[in-house]
């Protein structure tokens, strides 16, 4: 394809679609950031809801390879993030009945309150979304970020 001297092709102006993720991202990021502090969790960050979430759905706990596996992060990441969610009460180590070597990490009732309100801001966020973009736009996203994700899954 030929291009006008110092100009990129056309399919090469804007945002790849991998861009386009990573900016969305960001974007829900800083309104995360600013609900976290304005809702009284200035102690975490975005980065802090891959240790939180990964325990919604367990609360038997799960240890730290489990969470890091399941947020897509090294265990060195991990246990970086529960040092400081333990260390700011969202979470507990406690002993692992299938493996006494072993510690599990779960929710505390500080951490069950921050989940519930957290699942309420994104429900706000794609409450918000649906009256920008429209309710059917936002479910066919939904349904295509969930094909994205598992046709790339391992």
């Amino acid at each position: 394809m030929s291009r006008a001297k110092g100009r990129p092709a056309a399919e090469d102006e804007g945002p790849l679609l991998g861009a386009l993720f990573r900016l969305a991202y960001h974007a829900v990021a800083q309104e995360m950031s600013r609900w976290l502090v304005e809702s009284g969790h200035g102690d975490l960050q975005p980065s802090h809801s891959a240790a939180l979430q990964a325990l919604w759905a367990h609360p038997e706990g799960l240890r730290v390879t489990a969470m890091a596996e399941s947020a897509h992060v090294t265990k060195q990441t991990m246990s970086a993030i529960v040092d400081h969610v333990e260390r700011t009460g969202y979470v507990a180590r406690v002993p692992d009945p299938d493996d006494k070597r072993a510690a599990r990490v779960r929710l505390t009732a500080r951490g069950e309150t921050f989940t519930k309100s957290a699942r309420a801001f994104a429900r706000r966020i794609e409450a918000d979304l649906a009256a920008r973009l429209g309710a059917r736009r936002v479910e066919e996203l939904r349904a295509a970020l969930r094909l994205v994700h598992e046709s790339y899954k391992r």
